[in-house]
């Protein structure tokens, strides 16, 4: 009896010691497959051969900044790459992943031997050069790596690209005398060097923050904007008097601010366009368009509605542009004809020759391309006959003194009778009365678009103006007018 207690009480023990040294094992186990999984992640990160990882860079820079104090010294630079996830949209991950290391190898090179450089984040390299605070030094070094990024990058067989950076530049102990602070300065002046159009480099110095902080809180609250999907288009109708029939929309982007209600371009698009981030605009516009186009034909096949999409010079300076918008079509097996593209500046594509390949590339396609705002003076009306313009949208002015138009009559002649002799259309904007629609159709012209028809709607309330065919009463108005100065006119004669 009691040797069976022993026994019993034995193998009780000897399973409690297995049981925890299997605990005690699979923990070694776990920190070890934790700290080596830790390590390789780590290695993944050395984008090249000299290149360091993000966390062995900290470490390096705690320990010199712990080792020399204030009276010590080192550089940081931060180089961010301009514009990249346009070039990830259009090439995939795998040639961009290539790219980049192809922009670590180059700026390695130009590198003087105390430097390191780690790729911090997508497509954002962070350097560190201990012992360096010569800003004449630092200025030549940043020189040499906007001049490495601006060289060609083979990507595809026949496909090359021209990229730029923007740079921000701190030293230490100035900007900061821990890492926190010189990383913070580090990101406000790379924004500095990207609002200002990139493709430079910004001293970091000790006012900075304070001037530029509203500006950078401003990008960061868009950055964020962009990524909650606050921006959204709505769409202004477009009418055909003629046929009394809607015939398509311009797309005008809005921001759904969380405090401040829906805001209009003019409160933030100067800073995308400063920030790089107008480049998103376009590619995002034109598939939130074609969208919204699709589910519209779905549900109103018997209206051919086309939709408009406004592109900014600046838009129009990125060479992939056309490339980009044309891929986003083609995806979408969208009918390229149910789109136009509005130019404000169109006499400008003739001086700058990479505005001229996009607009040519998009119209070649089966795009149309519009002149926005057109004004009519003997200037715009001779450069007009020389464009590539499927659509001439007359500006507000226009229509600004109708009883005084005689010589902007005269000038509308010689436009139609070269529009209607090139296949060209003429339509009005900025309509905000009956007499105005009845001024324009006296005038031949058959389509416009105002806030007399409608304000710019929301797509929900866009559908509604098209259920309730919210554009008929206004042209019953414009009928009724023209009917009593019909009558007046016989009276008396």
């Amino acid at each position: 009896m009691f040797l069976a207690d022993l026994n019993s009480g034995t193998t009780i023990l000897i399973s409690s010691i297995v049981v925890v040294l299997t605990i005690i094992l699979s923990i070694v186990i776990f920190i070890f497959i934790k700290k080596n999984l830790k390590h390789f992640k780590e290695e993944d990160e050395i984008i090249v051969d000299n290149a360091t990882t993000k966390s062995q860079m900290l470490k390096l820079i705690n320990k010199h900044i712990k080792k020399v104090g204030n009276f010590g010294a080192a550089t940081f630079l931060y180089v961010d790459i301009d514009a990249f996830t346009d070039y990830n949209e259009l090439f995939g991950t795998k040639a961009c992943d290539e790219i980049l290391r192809e922009v670590a190898t180059r700026i390695i090179r130009v590198l003087p031997y105390k430097a390191s450089l780690t790729r911090y984040e997508n497509d954002e390299f962070l350097i560190f050069i201990k012992d360096e605070d010569n800003v004449s030094h630092n200025e030549k070094l940043c020189t040499k790596i906007l001049e490495a990024v601006n060289l060609p990058f083979q990507v595809l067989p026949n496909e090359s690209l021209k990229m730029t950076a923007s740079i921000g530049v701190c030293t230490f102990p100035q900007a900061g005398n821990n890492i926190k602070e010189i990383l913070a300065n580090l990101e406000l002046s790379t924004y500095v060097s990207k609002r200002d159009g990139g493709n430079k480099f910004t001293n970091y110095y000790a006012t900075l923050s304070e001037e530029e902080k509203d500006n950078m809180a401003y990008y960061k609250e868009i950055k964020e904007a962009i990524q909650k999907k606050e921006f959204v288009l709505y769409y202004q109708p477009i009418i055909d008097f003629k046929n009394r029939v809607i015939c398509g929309a311009e797309a005008l982007m809005r921001w759904n601010h969380p405090t401040q209600g829906v805001l209009s371009p003019q409160k933030f698009i100067k800073v995308m366009e400063q920030s790089g981030d107008i480049r998103w605009v376009g590619e995002w516009g034109i598939d939130t368009m074609i969208r919204f186009q699709e589910s519209l034909h779905q549900k109103y096949p018997e209206l051919p509605l086309f939709f408009s999409l406004n592109l900014s010079t600046k838009q129009l300076l990125n060479p992939n542009l056309a490339n980009t918008l044309i891929n986003i079509a083609s995806k979408h097996n969208a009918k390229p004809s149910n789109f136009m593209f509005e130019i404000t500046d169109f006499m400008i594509y003739e001086k700058i020759g990479v505005i001229k390949t996009n607009i040519f590339k998009l119209k070649d396609y089966g795009f149309k391309i519009a002149v926005d705002g057109f004004v009519l003076d003997g200037q715009s009306v001779q450069s007009i006959q020389r464009s590539p313009v499927d659509v001439v949208k007359l500006g507000r002015g226009f229509l600004k003194d109708i009883d005084n138009n005689y010589m902007r009559e005269k000038l509308l002649e010689i436009l139609k009778e070269f529009s209607n002799n090139n296949n060209r259309t003429i339509m009005a904007e900025g309509i905000e009365d009956a007499r105005a629609v009845n001024y324009v159709k006296s005038q031949a012209l058959e389509i416009g678009s105002g806030y007399y028809f409608a304000k710019p709607l929301a797509g929900n309330d866009f559908e509604e103006y098209i259920d309730k065919k919210g554009w008929q009463a206004q042209l019953d108005e414009v009928a009724s007018l023209e009917d009593a100065k019909k009558y007046n006119q016989e009276n008396s004669d």
